[in-house]
């Protein structure tokens, strides 16, 4: 059973990484977009909302990352250091 919630919190640090990854694309993107678009004030706004809620959600993403490699590491891998 251990070994099955090792595997489980490593599947959870892979994703998280990779969510994190695509976050911060869609941030980079959107930071672009929001460089274009300045001149339209609305839609700018709109989308330096979502940049942040990206650049957010990315920050979000790596903590849990490391959060659940703490716990791998501390957990799973003491007896072996």
């Amino acid at each position: 059973m251990a070994w099955l919630f090792e595997r489980t919190v490593e599947m959870a640090a892979w994703i998280a990484m990779l969510m994190a990854w695509i976050a911060a694309g869609w941030a980079a993107y959107l930071a672009i977009t929001w460089f274009k678009v300045r001149s339209d004030e609305i839609v700018a706004w709109q989308c330096f909302q979502h940049c942040a809620i990206a650049a957010a959600a990315c920050v979000g993403f790596s903590v849990a990352l490391g959060a659940l490699a703490c716990v791998d590491r501390f957990l799973f891998d003491a007896g072996e250091v």
